[in-house]
C-alpha cells in the first residue's frame, strides 16, 4: 500500500518529567541549572520545553548559543559578548531566564562574570554543558557551593525509546514492530538527536513502512547524509585531539571494529596496539564489553559503526576485511562461534574463496548471531564453495524463514532426489515435509512424500524416523489420537532432530487432548542447545502447555524471554510466533487491547514471512481481541479478509473449530447472542470431533458465558474425565454455576463466589470478572453489602482487562457512584482527613461522613485501605 508522507516535527518531551520539574522547581531556589549530558542525548529539548514552562509563569527568555574553538587556544568573542549583554540587559523587576547553548565553550573570563551575577535576584539561568573532555571548573565550584544545581541527563532507556518512537509514527491504532524498535534503539544508542533522525530518514526513504496497522522495517535503517556529518566531525575532533597514534593509524583501528561489529580482544590487539585501544576507550569512541567471559571491541554508538562501515571504498574495504579475518583465525584464545561467523563473513567481503567446511559450519553456527538473510549469504557462498547437500539443507532454511518458501521447497525437491543414501532422504523429507504443513500449508502433499519414502528407505533406524514424522503430520492434520497413538511408543528409539520434532508433537497433541503430565514428560526429554532453532518450536508449545496447567505468569515469562531474543537476533519468524504466544496468553486472560497489539504485529509478519497454517490462527486469536475490545467493525473487515467465514479455509491443526470461535465472538460483540452461542457450541463440537478436548472445554465455557450453559454442560461433564490440571476443573465448574437454577440459594451463590476466586487465582481475569458480577446479581436483593464486594472486585479486574465487552459485562462498566461521591472517594484514598475533604468541596465534616457511608457500602468496603487499593481501578 502506499504510504503518505508524514512529518516528525518536533518529537514530544518524553521520559524526562521528573527533569523538567526539577528545573521549573529550581527557578525559584537556586541561581541556576547546569544541564549536563552527551551530545544529541536531549539537553536543548529539555531546557527548550522548561523555557516555554518558566515564559507562562512570567519568566523573560534569552538565549546565547556558543560556539566551539576552531584552533589551539582560541574562542571565539561573540558568545561571550552576547552573554555579557544578555547580563547587563537584566534587570531588578524582571524576571529573566537566561540560556547559554553548550557552556563548556565559554571563555573562563565570561564563566566568572557569570558566576557574580547568579543568584541575583529574578536572574535564573540554565546552562547546557556537553559531557566531553573540556571541565567546566568554575560553574562545578558553583554547583559544589550550591549556587546552581545540576542534572546529569542520561541517554533515553530501550522503554522510552519505545514510546517516543510510537508517539513518532502511530496513528488511529497503528503500532510499531518490535523488531523496528529495536534497530532505531540499538543504533540510536538512545540518544534523542539520532533517534529522530532515524525514524524521520527511514520513513522518508520507505525504509520504515506500514502496512495492516503495523510499521515495520522493510529495508536497513538509513543514516542521513547530515547525522553521519555530525558522527564525521565528532570522529574528526577525537582523532585531532588524540595524544597517542596519528589519524591514518586511527581510521584503520575504526574500520576494522565496523567490519568486525565486534572484535574479540586478542584479535583486536594482534591488528592493532592495545594503547590506542585503551587512548579510543578513554576518549568514549571504543568500548570494551565481556560477554560470556569473552572481552570485546565494539563502538560505544552503534551508528558510528555503519557510518564508517558505509564511507569505506570497496578495495579499502577487502584489504581491512581480510586482514580481520586472519588476525580472528589466528586468534590465541581461540575461534569461538561468533568468530567463526564473522571470520567467514569477512572473507567472503573481501572476495576470497571459503573452504567448503568451514563455510558450512559457519552457516550452520549463524542463527544464532546474525539475521536469515546473512544465514542465507553464507549457506549461499558455501554452496559455491562445493559444501554440497548440507549447504543446500541450510539455504533452503534460511528461504523458508525469510518467507521464500516455494523456493525453498524447489531447492529441497532438488535435494530429495539427488540424495543418495537413507540419511539425506529422510533428513530432506523432514525438511520438505516441515515446509509443506508450516509454510505451504499443504499436509497431503506432505503426508504422500513421507510415506512413500518411508517404504522406499532400507535402513530400520531411518524409517523409524520417518514414522515419527509421519506422526507428526498426522498431528497437523488433526488426527490427534493418531499421532499420539503411533509417536508414544517410538519416544524411546529416537534421536537428535527427530527426537524434538516428535517431542514437539506429542506434547502438543497431547497439551489439546488434555494429557497435561504426558505433554510435560514429552517437553523434558529433550533439551536442544539455545542456538537450535527447534528449541524454539519446543518454547513455543511449552508455553502453551503451561498456561493450560494454569501458570500464565511462568508461561507470559518464557514467551517475553524468546520474544526478546528473536527480536535481538533479527529472527523474524520466532517473532512472530512468541509475539503470537503473548497475544494468546493476554487475550486467555481477558486483556483483550493488549493481546491486539501483539497478535497484529503477529499476524502481519506471519503474512510477510508466507506462514499459510499460521497466519489464519493468528487471525483468529486477533478476531477475538478486537471483539472483545468492542471494535466490531475491524473484526468484521479481518474476517473478511482472513476468509474466516469460508468453510473449505484449510483446517490444520483444528484450525476449523479455532475459527469458529473467532466467528462466535464476534457475533457477540454485534449483539447477535444466539448466533454466538450456536457458532461457539459448533467450534467445541469440531475440536471434540479430531479429540482437541482442552479447546473443546474452552468452546464450551465460551458459549456458556454467553447464555449457553445449559446446552454446555452435558458436553463438558463427558469431557471431564478426560482433561487434567486445576485450570479445567475451574473452567467445569464455571459452566455448572452458570448452568445452576438461579435464585436466592447462598450455596449457588457461595460456589459462584468461589470460582471467580479460583479465576482470579490462575490469572483468568476476565473469567473472574465476569464471576463477580454473576454472584452481585444473584445477590442483590438476599444481601446488597456482599453484592457490593463483589461488584467492586468485578469492576477491579474489568477496570485491569480494559473494560472488554461480552455479555455477562453487559451494563456494568461503571460503580454506581455519584459525581460527589467519586470526588469525595478520590480525595479519601489519597489520604486526605474528612476535615480536609470538607474544606475541598466546601462541605460540613458530617456530610463527609455521610457521603464515605454511602460509598462504603456501595463498593462494598469498610476501612479507608480498601478505598486506597481501589485508585487506578475505580476511582480515577
Amino acid at each position: 500500500m502506499a504510504v503518505e508522507k508524514r512529518s516528525i516535527g518536533e518529537v514530544p518531551l518524553i521520559g524526562r518529567d521528573g527533569e523538567l520539574q526539577r528545573v521549573l522547581h529550581a527557578a525559584g531556589r537556586y541561581g541556576g541549572m547546569a544541564v549536563k549530558a552527551a551530545p544529541g542525548v536531549g539537553r536543548t529539548r529539555l531546557l527548550t520545553e522548561a523555557v516555554r514552562s518558566l515564559v507562562c509563569l512570567g519568566w523573560h527568555p534569552h538565549r546565547v548559543v556558543t560556539v566551539m574553538p576552531t584552533g589551539t587556544g582560541f574562542v571565539p568573542v561573540e558568545s561571550d559578548r552576547a552573554l555579557a549583554a544578555t547580563l547587563a540587559d537584566a534587570h531588578g523587576g524582571r524576571r529573566t531566564v537566561v540560556v547559554i547553548d553548550d557552556a563548556q565553550w565559554l571563555a573562563d573570563s565570561t564563566i566568572e562574570l557569570l558566576a557574580r551575577r547568579v543568584g541575583s535576584r529574578d536572574l535564573f539561568v540554565l546552562a547546557s554543558v556537553s559531557a566531553g573532555r573540556r571541565r567546566t571548573p568554575v560553574l562545578d565550584a558553583l554547583w559544589k557551593d550550591g549556587v546552581i544545581d545540576r542534572i546529569d541527563l542520561e541517554p533515553l532507556t530501550p522503554e522510552q525509546c519505545r514510546s517516543l518512537i510510537e508517539s513518532m509514527l502511530g496513528r488511529s491504532g497503528e503500532i510499531v514492530d518490535s523488531a523496528a524498535v529495536f534497530a532505531v534503539t540499538a543504533l540510536s544508542s538512545g540518544n534523542l538527536v539520532v533517534l529522530r533522525d532515524l525514524v524521520a530518514t527511514a520513513v522518508e526513504r520507505r525504509a520504515l513502512t506500514v502496512s495492516s496497522h503495523v510499521w515495520h522495517l522493510s529495508a536497513p535503517l538509513p543514516v542521513s547524509a547530515g547525522l553521519a556529518d555530525v558522527v564525521r566531525d565528532h570522529l574528526a575532533e577525537v582523532i585531532a585531539l588524540a595524544d597517542y597514534a596519528g589519524a591514518a593509524e586511527i581510521d584503520d583501528a575504526l574500520d576494522m571494529v565496523a567490519l568486525a561489529g565486534s572484535l574479540e580482544f586478542g584479535a583486536a590487539a594482534a591488528v592493532m596496539d592495545p594503547r590506542l585501544i585503551e587512548e579510543l576507550e578513554s576518549a568514549g569512541v571504543l568500548t570494551i564489553r565481556t560477554e560470556q567471559n569473552i572481552d570485546r571491541v565494539t563502538f560505544s554508538t552503534p551508528i558510528t559503526a555503519q557510518v564508517r562501515s558505509e564511507d569505506m571504498a570497496t578495495l579499502r574495504r577487502r584489504r581491512l576485511s581480510l586482514t580481520v579475518a586472519d588476525a580472528l583465525d589466528a586468534s590465541t584464545d581461540g575461534l569461538g562461534p561468533r568468530e567463526r561467523v564473522t571470520a567467514a563473513l569477512l572473507r567472503i567481503d573481501a572476495g576470497v574463496s571459503l573452504d567448503a567446511p568451514a563455510a558450512v559450519e559457519a552457516a550452520r553456527l549463524s542463527w544464532r548471531f546474525v539475521p536469515p538473510e546473512t544465514t542465507r549469504k553464507l549457506a549461499s557462498a558455501a554452496a559455491a564453495a562445493g559444501g554440497g547437500f548440507d549447504a543446500q539443507l541450510i539455504l533452503a532454511s534460511a528461504e523458508s524463514q525469510l518467507g521464500m518458501t516455494e523456493s525453498a521447497q524447489q531447492r529441497l525437491d532438488e535435494l530429495l532426489r539427488g540424495a543418495d543414501n537413507d540419511i539425506r532422504r529422510a533428513t530432506a523429507v523432514r525438511a520438505c515435509t516441515d515446509n509443506m504443513v508450516l509454510r505451504l500449508a499443504d499436509p497431503t502433499r506432505a503426508l504422500a512424500l513421507n510415506s512413500s519414502t518411508e517404504h522406499a528407505v532400507v535402513d530400520p533406524a531411518v524409517r523409524t524416523q520417518l514414522r515419527a514424522q509421519r506422526g507428526l503430520m498426522m498431528h497437523a492434520i488433526g488426527d490427534t489420537a493418531g499421532s499420539l497413538a503411533l509417536l508414544e511408543p517410538l519416544m524411546d528409539d529416537l534421536v537428535g532432530a527427530t527426537l524434538i520434532s516428535a517431542s514437539f508433537a506429542v506434547a502438543a497433541g497431547a497439551t489439546v487432548a488434555g494429557r497435561l503430565s504426558t505433554a510435560f514428560s514429552a517437553l523434558a526429554r529433550v533439551q536442544p542447545e539455545p542456538d537450535n532453532p527447534a528449541a524454539a518450536v519446543l518454547d513455543l508449545t511449552r508455553c502453551f502447555t503451561i498456561a493450560c496447567a494454569g501458570n500464565f505468569e511462568e508461561a507470559t515469562a518464557l514467551a517475553r524471554y524468546r520474544y526478546d531474543e528473536a527480536v535481538e537476533q533479527f529472527s523474524p519468524l520466532q517473532q512472530a510466533w512468541f509475539g503470537w504466544a503473548r497475544g494468546g496468553l493476554l487475550l486467555s486472560q481477558g486483556h483483550a487491547a493488549e493481546a491486539i497489539r501483539w497478535c497484529s504485529e503477529a499476524y502481519t509478519l506471519a503474512g510477510t514471512l508466507g506462514q499459510r497454517s499460521m497466519e489464519p490462527m493468528v487471525a483468529c486469536d486477533l478476531v477475538r481481541a478486537l471483539a472483545l475490545d468492542g471494535r466490531t467493525e475491524e473484526a468484521s473487515d479481518l474476517i473478511e479478509a482472513a476468509d474466516l467465514d469460508n468453510p473449505a479455509s484449510p483446517a490444520l491443526f483444528g484450525a476449523r473449530g479455532t475459527r469458529l470461535a473467532a466467528l462466535g465472538w464476534a457475533a457477540a460483540a454485534r449483539g447477535n447472542v444466539d448466533e454466538a452461542c450456536e457458532l461457539l457450541i459448533a467450534s467445541a463440537e469440531a475440536h471434540a470431533a479430531i479429540d482437541h478436548h482442552l479447546p473443546a472445554l474452552f468452546s464450551y465455557v465460551d458459549a456458556a458465558r454467553c447464555g449457553a450453559a445449559t446446552a454446555a454442560l452435558a458436553p463438558v461433564h463427558q469431557l471431564a474425565g478426560l482433561i487434567e490440571g486445576d485450570l479445567a476443573r475451574t473452567e467445569i465448574r464455571m459452566v455448572e454455576v452458570l448452568a445452576a437454577p438461579s435464585g436466592p440459594d447462598s450455596a449457588v451463590t457461595e460456589q459462584v463466589v468461589a470460582v471467580a476466586a479460583s479465576a482470579e487465582k490462575h490469572g483468568l481475569d476476565l473469567h473472574a470478572a465476569e464471576m463477580y458480577f454473576y454472584a452481585r446479581n444473584l445477590l442483590l436483593r438476599s444481601s446488597p453489602r456482599a453484592a457490593a464486594t463483589a461488584g467492586r472486585q468485578g469492576h477491579v479486574l474489568a477496570a485491569r482487562c480494559g473494560h472488554p465487552s461480552t455479555p455477562l459485562l453487559h451494563g456494568t462498566r461503571d460503580p454506581a457512584l455519584t459525581a460527589r461521591e467519586r470526588q469525595i472517594a478520590s480525595l479519601a484514598a489519597s489520604g486526605l482527613s474528612n476535615r480536609d475533604i470538607a474544606d475541598a468541596v466546601v462541605l460540613s465534616i458530617r456530610t463527609v461522613e455521610t457521603h464515605l457511608n454511602h460509598i462504603f457500602g456501595k463498593l462494598g468496603i469498610s476501612t479507608r485501605a480498601e478505598l486506597t487499593s481501589l485508585r487506578g481501578s475505580l476511582l480515577d
